[in-house]
């Protein structure tokens, strides 16, 4: 319900905002087109052009909090998932001087995602991960295949995905406020990448928890059945 509410709050502040947004971007353009190149004055406007598509990525944030879309099931490999995001991370990795670690199971099953869904998944866990080790350490990504007994008694096959690193941690006191929407201690952060891979884990039938110790590092847990 909390997460209803906010998502419907978040829609319409994101509908509000968007309709002057495009009139100032409209305006500045045409604006751009009457200086002539040289005018020292085109710095300020595309300084206004920058915010304007930093206010438009941070309401796309929003609306897919407030409109989760649908899934668009496909059966992926994990391993070729998170082999498609690596490359956006790994300069930030080797200039972190942060020790990327991959480990697959061997007889890993495919599994039915929404492939572009799932990226978003990953990517926000990486990019966590990666912003609570500013000097350096470990980030560990290992998926292994997992049988659990359900109520009646029969059996499911899941992938079970831990992502770890070894960074500042999080304080006992807040580590179950941390897929609520909009709670963040990121002084530019807005809280919803969290509370969206929270949404997008539970919309495929999956579990997400997490393990952290202050100054150790944290574990986030990712089980997704196979079907």
């Amino acid at each position: 319900d909390r997460l209803v509410s906010l998502g419907k709050l978040a829609s319409g502040i994101a509908h509000e905002l968007r309709n002057p947004l495009a009139g100032i971007k409209i305006t500045a353009q045409a604006l751009g087109e009457e200086l002539p190149e040289s005018d020292p004055k085109r710095e300020y406007l595309n300084r206004i052009m920058r915010e304007i598509d930093r206010l438009n990525e941070l309401l796309k944030t929003f609306f897919s909090f407030a409109k989760p879309q649908k899934l668009n099931l496909v059966y992926c490999n994990i391993q070729d998932i998170i082999n498609e995001i690596i490359p956006f991370l790994i300069k930030e990795i080797e200039d972190k001087r942060i020790h990327f670690i991959e480990k697959y199971h061997p007889d890993l099953p495919k599994i039915k995602v929404d492939k572009n869904q799932m990226h978003q998944v990953f990517l926000n866990l990486f990019l966590n991960a990666i912003q609570a080790m500013p000097n350096g350490g470990k980030l560990l990504v290992e998926a292994t295949p997992l049988r659990l007994g359900s109520t009646d008694g029969s059996k499911q096959n899941f992938i079970r995905v831990l992502i770890s690193d070894t960074g500042k941690g999080i304080p006992p006191q807040l580590i179950n406020r941390i897929f609520d929407p909009f709670f963040t201690t990121k002084p530019k952060g807005i809280g919803l990448g969290l509370s969206i891979t929270y949404q997008i884990i539970k919309k495929h039938g999956g579990s997400i928890k997490v393990n952290s110790t202050v100054d150790v590092g944290t574990t986030f847990i990712i089980t997704l059945p196979e079907k």
